[in-house]
């Protein structure tokens, strides 16, 4: 039975329905894969989608959403699967002839000033592809690495595990008088939770987001929970969650947390929260969500801390045309060099 690939230029025409199956009857599948996830990226950001989905007797069985990316400040582009998020093949069927009609695709929709495609994958068991894909001329890398709590062993385990300094801060909060606060997605809330996660990237200098991304998030709300803290009566530090049924996670994804929330012990009273909140509500890991894979680094250092296990997040590449690849990894390099 042969198989059509086709490329979709928005998530917006697609059955939202038959998109989702694919997500959830697929081992690989994730909320970042999911049709409302994807529809927020676009509806929020400038990314350029470039979806592609494989079907068979007219109904999709894989799926692979990508969007287009600058390569710093350069007019170059890399296709990413996906980004806020992870991605990668998705195949609920048909598995090897599937993510080999997707592969196949992603060649047809790096053109022009698109040179390099990037699959980010979050889950160990995406090691499965590696040879699949270094026969397709992708090399594997560990950019980024994850901490996950399970969430399974219960609180009283999980708190004797964390690091001291991390038990310290929370019972210090717990000398407050305090609540975390579940909050509706309205557009106050997350106009507010979009000033302070803006202030948060700029202490870090990370990569900002639109305000209209956060906006967009308000159509998702029974993926996406807002956690807050206040004290006396205002609100002293925000962190919004995205929980995924299918792998039955939630992933602490942004943070609202400014250097004026510190005082309160805002980020170990929040975790503690969530933490708890997963394990009453019948989820099994707690995702503290990806940094550098550097014990040297502060984020890293402060994750750890709360018990949590690193566990690599694989990312495969390849440039288009082939040499491509190498040409950026030296780029990368020099760069490196120059900034360290």
């Amino acid at each position: 039975m042969s198989l059509d690939v086709r490329k979709h230029s928005s998530i917006e025409p697609v059955n939202r329905n038959q998109w989702n199956q694919v997500v959830t009857q697929s081992d690989q599948g994730s909320v970042f894969h999911r049709y409302e996830w994807l529809r927020a990226i676009e509806d929020g950001t400038s990314l350029e989608p470039r979806h592609l989905h494989v079907s068979k007797k007219g109904n999709p069985i894989a799926i692979l959403p990508n969007f287009v990316h600058r390569v710093g400040s350069t007019p170059i582009r890399r296709l990413v699967s996906v980004s806020p998020g992870s991605g990668g093949p998705v195949a609920m069927t048909d598995e090897e002839a599937a993510v080999e009609r997707l592969v196949e695709g992603v060649s047809h929709l790096c053109s022009g000033l698109v040179a390099f495609n990037q699959l980010r994958m979050t889950y160990p068991e995406s090691v499965r592809y590696h040879d699949f894909l270094k026969e397709r001329g992708y090399r594997l890398t560990v950019r980024r690495c994850r901490f996950t709590l399970d969430l399974t062993r219960q609180w009283d385990r999980l708190s004797s595990e964390m690091h001291s300094s991390r038990r310290r801060a929370i019972e210090q909060g717990h000398d407050q008088e305090y609540e975390i606060v579940d909050e509706d997605l309205s557009e106050p809330t997350l106009s507010e939770f979009y000033d302070n996660f803006s202030s948060v990237m700029d202490r870090v200098e990370g990569d900002g987001l639109p305000r209209s991304f956060f906006r967009a998030l308000g159509e998702f709300p029974e993926r996406v929970t807002v956690f807050s803290l206040r004290v006396d009566g205002d609100r002293r530090g925000m962190i919004m969650v995205l929980l995924d049924d299918g792998r039955s996670t939630l992933h602490y994804q942004f943070s609202g947390i400014t250097e004026d929330h510190f005082e309160y012990n805002a980020s170990e009273l929040l975790h503690e929260h969530a933490i708890k909140w997963g394990i009453e509500n019948g989820y099994e890991t707690y995702d503290f969500r990806g940094t550098d894979p550097d014990f040297r680094d502060g984020l890293f250092r402060f994750k750890e801390r709360f018990g949590g296990k690193a566990k690599p997040m694989l990312w495969w590449e390849r440039g288009h045309p082939t040499p491509a690849l190498p040409a950026l990894n030296a780029g990368r390099t020099i760069y490196r060099r120059y900034t360290s």
